[in-house]
């Protein structure tokens, strides 16, 4: 009982507990690790913020709440700088939040975004177990939306299409392979071949899922593109549909 005494403090406030350089290092360290954690997982799953950028904004968020408590002293507002970090990651946040082809995308990123500034604020404010805890939350919250979205709208089905269009001198390709690096389509789902004057590339595309099909209306308007043949999509039966029970 004494030990669960004794370890109990470090799960409050470390600024009351631990000396003041020592919580320093820690509460960074710690914001380290929280940034890190939420943004491996976005980065896997090929998001904009990716462990990198989510690092520095929890690292940066804590460092402007130690900042904040170490200059205000005793008697002055703690939270004036800290307050201002709010601000700051919302125009972070609204520049990953972009409309493209109708549709808005980047919300999950900005409220990402918003989340680990948050935990940032947090931590640096001493409370590293609670920062680490919420962490493996917003983690654990972010993989089971996505496995609900998989086992709800289905896993991706592919089709395969050819794409024939002039190389005009390999400016055709880099067009092409911007769109499929839009849509997030890896190298080995598309090969390149030359057949007379024309080059021919292969492409591999989900065609279940109407966001994805959305990649041949992109490639139908790239300049010099001759013609898109594209595989028919087997037929789906009842059986086979993956909302179905």
């Amino acid at each position: 009982m004494s030990d669960v005494n004794a370890i109990w403090p470090y799960f409050g406030d470390l600024h009351t507990v631990l000396p003041e350089h020592w919580a320093g290092i820690v509460l960074v360290l710690c914001a380290v690790a929280c940034g890190m954690m939420v943004g491996v997982e976005r980065q896997f799953k090929q998001k904009p913020a990716g462990a990198r950028t989510l690092t520095l904004i929890c690292v940066g968020s804590t460092i402007f709440t130690l900042a904040s408590i170490l200059i205000a002293g005793a008697d002055a507002d703690r939270t004036r700088i800290a307050a201002q970090v709010v601000t700051g990651v919302g125009f972070l946040g609204a520049g990953a939040i972009i409309r493209n082809r109708g549709t808005i995308v980047g919300l999950t990123t900005g409220a990402t975004i918003w989340t680990v500034a948050a935990i940032g604020v947090l931590v640096g404010g001493g409370y590293a177990a609670a920062g680490l805890i919420l962490t493996l939350l917003v983690v654990g919250m972010l993989t089971l939306v996505h496995w609900m979205e998989t086992s709800l709208l289905g896993r991706c089905q592919y089709s395969h299409c050819q794409l024939v269009y002039e190389p005009d001198n390999g400016k055709a390709r880099v067009r092409i392979l911007r769109i499929l690096d839009e849509f997030r389509i890896p190298d080995r789902d598309w090969d390149v071949r030359m057949e007379g004057p024309n080059e021919v590339m292969d492409v591999r595309y989900c065609h279940f899922h109407h966001g994805h099909r959305a990649i041949l209306f992109e490639l139908a308007s790239v300049s010099g593109l001759l013609e898109i043949q594209r595989e028919r999509a087997p037929r789906q039966t009842a059986s086979d549909d993956p909302k179905r029970i």
